[in-house]
């Protein structure tokens, strides 16, 4: 297993971290980093899951599969949550552009890495949570239970949406490990704490089923110089005294982000030698994954 983390409780035969990328505001860089940091770990010979449950789907149109426009009788995320879907029916490789176009051939799979590919029909999702059982929200915990084998996965990643609701809720209840997302905001370090407070309140009052999540690493991203004004740089530094060794290392903004995105290539296949790519590195490290060769 990667660096210390633990397995899901509701699952130990998975032995493997289950990290939820969150903040409760929008445009923090929560897809920008889960693209690019799973992406380089993929590279660096680790197997891995993404779930995309954000209502806007942008980690799968980055992957070249558009959750606004869904081909008629093709399954996602959101039948894979209702129970219509199992989940080797959802899954499908991720990849990068390599050519115009919108068929098979104008894209190239990334070795190891899976994605369930978003919808966005996603925004029903807190009504249809709510409208179930009261088992409903661990519909997650139960596709990882039942339908990951043990052993074939290093890592799990679920891109949340920007709120907090019943859906986030039930991504939150099959997570081990949240990482916070925001920017050098004082509203920022207030929703931090709150989610903290969140994470806490659930661990607490669903013990009996087996939740178990910690938030374990907070990233800043829009990172700014001094030049650019002493409030950002005093935030940074009191985020910096606040998480200590759990603050990852800081991600400046760069247009190279964009284009990638804009491009359908993850950031280390766009641009691998980029100065944002030597943060992604750090961070890839700090994760724990670190370098090691692929298996045959």
């Amino acid at each position: 297993m990667i660096g210390n983390y633990l397995p899901p409780k509701y699952a130990p035969g998975i032995d493997a971290p289950v990290f939820l990328m969150m903040n409760r505001a929008g445009s923090v860089g929560k897809t920008s980093f889960a693209n690019s940091v799973f992406v380089e770990a993929s590279l660096r010979g680790y197997r891995g899951i993404i779930f995309d449950a954000d209502l806007q789907s942008d980690m799968s149109y980055w992957f070249g599969w558009d959750g606004d426009y869904i081909p008629d009788g093709t399954p996602s995320i959101h039948d894979l949550m209702l129970g219509r879907a199992k989940l080797k029916d959802v899954l499908v490789p991720a990849r990068t552009r390599i050519a115009p176009g919108h068929d098979e051939s104008s894209f190239e799979t990334i070795p190891g890495l899976q994605l369930v590919r978003g919808d966005i029909k996603m925004k029903q999702a807190d009504g249809e949570l709510a409208m179930g059982d009261s088992t409903a929200v661990f519909w997650l915990q139960e596709v990882i239970r039942k339908q990951i084998e043990p052993g074939s996965v290093d890592f799990i990643a679920i891109d949340a949406p920007a709120s907090y609701g019943r859906l986030s809720e039930s991504l939150m209840a099959a997570a081990t490990d949240v990482i916070t997302m925001m920017k050098p905001m004082r509203k920022e370090l207030r929703g931090a704490r709150a989610l903290a407070e969140e994470i806490t309140s659930m661990n607490d009052d669903m013990d009996r089923f087996d939740v178990r999540v910690s938030p374990t690493w907070y990233c800043i991203n829009d990172a700014k110089v001094s030049s650019q004004g002493h409030f950002y740089s005093n935030i940074q530094a009191e985020a910096a005294e606040i998480y200590g060794d759990r603050l990852l290392p800081e991600l400046r903004n760069s247009v190279v982000v964009a284009e990638a995105f804009d491009a359908q290539e993850p950031l280390p296949i766009w641009a691998p030698k980029s100065d944002v790519m030597k943060v992604i590195h750090k961070i890839a490290d700090r994760l724990g994954f670190t370098e090691r060769p692929r298996e045959a």
